[in-house]
């Protein structure tokens, strides 16, 4: 079974002008990355960096990234790419969990990597900042003929830890193989028939299991990369990049679609994709109404939504045949995987239409939480692994994501989802996003509290809103308490999923205030 390194060297045998990767700064072809990261390989191996070793990775997005996993994949040792959005002590929690023998950042992050310095175990003499004219002669003018002590990856060996966003908690350590990236790859590959001649426009941070997992399939397919480097997301540029370039596939989130959607309408155009194009949705819930948006903007486009996670990559897949008919599914198991389980609380399966935890098992499962057996376990039944989503199976076999479980609000008894109330809320046409937690109380246990972005221009009273929510929904799953918040004070992980735990602190704060 090929690793990613056999892969780039495979290629630049057969192709090696071809362009595989590219940003706004630099391209490289097949030959330009296997000779780059054997030599930056070379260099680790020099610093005594060896297999089963960890190397962390602290950047904006950018086609470094493919040179580090090369030579991270070449040497047998462990890629870590670090979420440059969170604070520095986060980071420092990472890094003092994962123990990496090497740190490679770009210039954006010298105060980090000087607080890590300063902090912990790392010195300057392990650390190589991508920015510096050191790290270009090292990729360009090293002479590599040959890495001492080199032991080459195998199939099995752990080839990344990513770590998760901590929508409930502390980040957790993922931990992959090369055998499971290989098959997740391949599978990509099939359900989205890649071409050698695709380009895929990969616009979420490559810290992030989406972008890592859409990176190695099309570069696995003989396809080229296009990296959106911007910090942060812009419709204008978005579209230049992928007109430019004339990418064939990009992964957005729904936070990005609505951000689209929102240009499209004051630039009044639509159909702005006049070729063959597909269109990726996931890593966050998607509301009925958003989709129906993008199905009506993008009508030359193929629309594919995906539910997966970090522990189980890629779980069940709707196609663009599928959209209008099985309209708030996220489709069916991806080819490969064992059927979906829908376990109760005794871990036994129940009948379709009934709500339960989702367990899924896949060829490339993860192997584990990085030093956290208690939590690997939890995770784990039998082969099958959950990370807490609640869902249903259809009676035509489709499965209907509910909520995640730790976000399930109980009042008077009743189970209240907030994926149904935002659901509801969000079709309101003054409504942009919604996010709805609970809040105790003496006589219900929790009520409902909802958390509300308005589109620019437009008011509704929080009377109002609940009165209007109360001809739509079951009066207990009504919000009690509405908290009208700009766009920005939504809080979000890489992404794009809401943070119902913060806005759960943030209640508390804001009810108290006002009582």
């Amino acid at each position: 079974m090929l690793t990613f390194d056999d892969i780039i060297d495979s290629f630049s045998r057969v192709n090696p002008k071809k362009i595989v990767i590219a940003d706004d700064r630099r391209f490289l072809s097949y030959y330009d990355l296997q000779r780059n990261g054997y030599n930056l390989a070379a260099f680790l191996n020099k610093q005594k960096i060896v297999k089963g070793d960890r190397v962390a990775f602290l950047a904006y997005n950018r086609v470094e990234f493919a040179e580090i996993l090369y030579a991270t994949a070449k040497l047998g040792v462990i890629v870590m790419p670090i979420n440059y959005r969170l604070s520095k002590e986060e980071i420092l929690d990472i890094i003092k969990d994962a123990n990496p023998k090497f740190f490679l950042f770009d210039k954006s992050f010298l105060k980090i990597k000087n607080h890590l310095v300063k902090k912990f175990f790392i010195n300057k003499n392990i650390t190589l900042c991508i920015d510096s004219k050191f790290y270009h002669n090292v990729i360009t003018t090293l002479k590599a003929n040959k890495l001492y002590r080199l032991k080459k990856s195998i199939k099995t060996d752990r080839w990344s830890i990513m770590y998760t966003s901590g929508t409930t908690g502390m980040p957790k350590g993922v931990i992959r193989d090369h055998n499971g990236y290989y098959y997740l790859s391949a599978i990509t590959s099939i359900e989205l028939k890649i071409k050698k001649s695709d380009k895929a426009l990969l616009v979420m941070p490559l810290f992030h299991a989406n972008s890592f997992n859409f990176f190695c399939a099309y570069i696995f397919s003989g396809a080229s990369v296009f990296i959106y480097s911007k910090k942060s997301f812009d419709s204008k540029y978005f579209f230049y990049v992928l007109n430019k370039f004339k990418c064939t596939f990009t992964s957005l989130v729904p936070t990005h679609f609505i951000i689209i959607l929102d240009y499209l309408k004051k630039i009044n155009k639509n159909n702005i994709i006049n070729r063959e194009f597909n269109f990726m949705i996931s890593s966050a819930p998607v509301r009925k109404d958003t989709k129906k948006s993008i199905l009506k903007f993008f009508k030359s486009a193929n629309l594919f939504e995906l539910y997966g996670s970090s522990e189980s990559g890629w779980v069940t897949m709707l196609h663009p045949d599928e959209q209008f008919s099985n309209l708030g599914t996220v489709g069916k198991e991806c080819i490969g995987s064992k059927a979906i389980k829908i376990m109760n609380e005794k871990l036994e399966e129940v009948s379709d239409g009934t709500i339960g935890e989702l367990y899924a098992s896949t060829p490339y499962n993860f192997l584990g939480y990085w030093k956290n057996k208690k939590k690997t376990d939890d995770a784990f039944f039998k082969d099958f692994v959950s990370v807490g989503d609640l869902a249903f199976r259809d009676k035509n076999g489709y499965i209907v994501l509910v909520d995640r479980k730790t976000n399930m609000i109980i009042s008077g008894g009743e189970n209240i989802y907030p994926s149904e109330v935002e659901n509801i809320l969000g079709n309101h046409n003054f409504i942009k996003d919604v996010a709805i937690v609970g809040y105790p109380d003496k006589k219900w246990g929790e009520i409902v509290c909802a958390f509300v972005v308005l589109h620019q221009g437009f008011e509704i009273s929080e009377f109002n809103l609940i009165e209007w929510s109360k001809k739509r929904l079951a009066r207990y799953k009504c919000p009690k308490r509405v908290f009208f918040i700009d766009n920005n004070d939504m809080p979000r992980n890489a992404s794009g999923k809401i943070l119902h735990k913060n806005l759960k602190e943030k209640v508390y704060n804001l009810i108290s205030y006002n009582e």
